[in-house]
């Protein structure tokens, strides 16, 4: 009895819980919980349903300017599925090396001469692993905003930390064994890129409207 038990506590620690998009009712709130995409449209949005979307690079601490890049073209590969009018990342920052930053605001000015005025921007707030033996945790998180680049209104943003668990509280000798080797796996293989993965595909999911709407 206590096996079967003991691996549904296993999976359940590294599968962690389903996210759901919350709307913030005043201002932007900080997210609170790992399990929780923290979102805000502006009326807008609500009225106006985007036409198309730029994905720029991300901020981040130089320690994380790889895992920026990576969350960046994950965003971009799922909200290709939508239908929505993208810009590749190939013409942005094309775009991005041929503008001159000196003459105004380099967003505005890279939105102009890509054709799209709705642009996704942001920061990378966590990329990190931790181990503690029994118990390892892999995560990845962003603040991401959609802006009109001409006006820079903000017109939807979304918090959000995805984390795959490994491991957990070990109850006796042979559990301590099995989350020991639990944990030490969640930190190999594809675990990276899976965390990543699940984060784009939550923010995405939180942004209303997404669809194929025609040329402008």
């Amino acid at each position: 009895m206590k096996l079967p038990i003991l691996l549904i506590t296993c999976v359940l620690s590294i599968t962690g819980c389903a996210t759901l998009p919350v709307e913030s009712s005043s201002g932007y709130a900080k997210q609170s919980d790992v399990d929780v995409v923290v979102v805000e449209s502006s009326q807008e949005l609500k009225s106006t349903p985007l036409s198309c979307i730029a994905v720029f690079p991300l901020t981040a601490k130089k320690s994380n300017l790889k895992g920026a890049e990576l969350i960046r073209k994950e965003l971009h590969a799922h909200l290709a599925p939508t239908g929505i009018r993208l810009v590749t990342l190939q013409r942005v920052d094309a775009a991005v090396k041929m503008t001159d930053n000196s003459l105004g605001d380099l967003n505005a000015s890279v939105a102009k001469s890509i054709g799209c005025d709705t642009i996704m921007v942001g920061e990378v707030t966590e990329k990190s692993s931790r181990y503690y033996g029994v118990y390892s945790e892999v995560r990845a998180g962003a603040n991401i905003q959609i802006i009109r680049a001409s006006t820079g209104d903000v017109l939807w943003q979304g918090s959000h930390t995805a984390v795959i668990r490994g491991g957990g509280i070990p109850f006796g000798i042979g559990s301590f064994v099995m989350n020991s080797v639990f944990a030490g796996m969640n930190l190999y293989g594809d675990q990276e890129v899976w965390v990543v993965q699940d984060l784009a595909r939550r923010i995405v999911l939180a942004i209303p409207d997404l669809a194929y709407r025609g040329e402008d």
